[in-house]
């Protein structure tokens, strides 16, 4: 009996621990939504939103801390699945590529976006609403 104890627990803990350490979203995920606007205030609707962890180490497609996003129908743009943390939003001209591809996934990329970016910080469950200014690049 023990011993069948023990392996449930196990399983528990790696169930719960493997989403965080994989950058899976969890139900604890937050998300980051809003709009983007240009120099003049006036609402853009082609654009790409590119959403980055502030930890540099983390700037790889295969930690679940880079996200890319296109403008609704609407003109908004909404980012979900980010696990609590420190990020960069950055508005941009749109960008080629998808969510695993593409130069907006390159470090010097990222690091020209961080310089112009907002920069958030979620919580759990928490959702941000924010009206990015467009970065022509």
């Amino acid at each position: 009996m023990r011993r069948r104890l023990c392996v449930t627990a196990c399983t528990v803990t790696m169930a719960i621990a493997t989403p965080f350490a994989q950058g899976v979203p969890s139900n604890a995920s937050a998300a980051i939504s809003g709009h983007v606007t240009d120099a003049a205030s006036s609402p853009v609707s082609n654009y790409s939103v590119v959403v980055f962890s502030t930890d540099r180490s983390t700037w790889v497609h295969t930690s679940g801390l880079l996200k890319l996003a296109r403008p609704t129908q609407d003109g908004s743009f909404e980012v979900t699945g980010l696990p609590p943390g420190d990020y960069f939003v950055a508005a941009t001209d749109p960008v080629e590529g998808n969510d695993v591809s593409g130069d907006w996934l390159k470090s010097e990329t990222l690091e020209q976006l961080s310089f112009r970016a907002t920069r958030v910080t979620l919580t759990e469950k928490q959702r941000v609403m924010t009206v990015l200014r467009l970065i022509r690049r």
